[in-house]
């Protein structure tokens, strides 16, 4: 979703907020292909639904539900054509400006949680009316631009966040079910670790020990509820996102290979050829004359 920002090109800060309805047929598109920002996104439909899905849940979002989420989450939203309400895209830049007791957005369960669902419905019209009060006073100061717009809108995203943190932890309290027992809650909680840790962990091992259980278990229970081992899903993620690379930037071979975590370009090529049977060049070469992209 694009928009116009309230900071220019240069500023790291981002802050833009724009009503659905003024989403082109482009954009639309594009958010129903796998994608992943680094920024946060609140996605508020008021009338009509959508379908929003990640490797590990998909759902849909009725009318009056606040969808949040966070940077790095790969994730595709279909927009129905009745959806309506509102967008905001902003970073922890913006989100830390000027504030001295910051807490990271990442400490909320409103952002992060195990089941990857992080939505808020609606219920009390009281809740509907003061929610979308702020949203209106953003909207305004958005278009002002002055010396103090930047502040104000900060306070406001922030007095929204946080009414949305109350409403989201007293429809979802706790988060302390049984079913962090479960092998379904171990394999989401892995599938999310090898998100974030694909570049620099690569052994099963590793990944056992942030989830506190020995790597025998760890495969078997990616076994279980997947079908492929542990080991298989973090080669994979390596694999998807070396394929896009050489696809989608200029990048050479060493400098994916380095991107990727592998000291050895060579060892890297060669583990490519292994488990995609396609050498460096020749799947580059393949996959853009597949999409006319040479």
């Amino acid at each position: 979703m694009t928009s116009n920002n309230l900071f220019d090109d240069s500023e790291d800060r981002i802050f833009t907020i724009m009503k659905i309805c003024e989403l082109g047929d482009e954009e639309r598109q594009e958010n129903q292909l796998p994608h992943l920002h680094d920024f946060y996104s609140i996605i508020w439909i008021q009338d009509g639904q959508a379908v929003h899905a990640t490797d590990f849940v998909e759902y849909v979002l009725e009318k009056d539900s606040i969808l949040f989420v966070p940077p790095g989450l790969k994730h595709r939203l279909v927009l129905d054509q009745m959806a309506g309400g509102y967008s905001i895209l902003f970073n922890e830049e913006f989100v830390r400006y000027n504030r001295k007791d910051y807490t990271p957005l990442k400490e909320y369960d409103l952002f992060n949680n195990p089941e990857f669902k992080s939505i808020v419905k609606i219920e009390e019209s009281s809740d509907k009316e003061k929610l979308s009060n702020l949203i209106n006073l953003m909207l305004e100061e958005f278009q002002r631009t002055d010396d103090y717009s930047q502040d104000v809108v900060l306070n406001l995203l922030h007095l929204f966040l946080l009414k949305s943190i109350r409403l989201f932890e007293t429809q979802y309290n706790p988060l302390d079910t049984k079913e962090e027992d479960t092998d379904n809650f171990s394999i989401i909680r892995f599938k999310k670790l090898i998100e974030d840790n694909y570049r620099t962990e690569k052994s099963v091992s590793s990944y056992a020990d942030m989830l506190s259980m020995n790597p025998t278990c760890l495969n078997e229970i990616a076994k279980k509820t997947t079908g492929i081992t542990a080991g298989e899903m973090i080669r994979n993620r390596v694999i998807e996102e070396a394929k896009q690379k050489l696809f989608g930037t200029d990048l050479n071979g060493k400098e994916i290979a380095y991107s990727l975590g592998f000291d050895d370009p060579s060892y890297f090529s060669r583990f490519f050829k292994k488990y995609t049977g396609f050498t460096i060049k020749d799947f580059r070469d393949t996959s853009r004359k597949k999409y006319h992209k040479i």
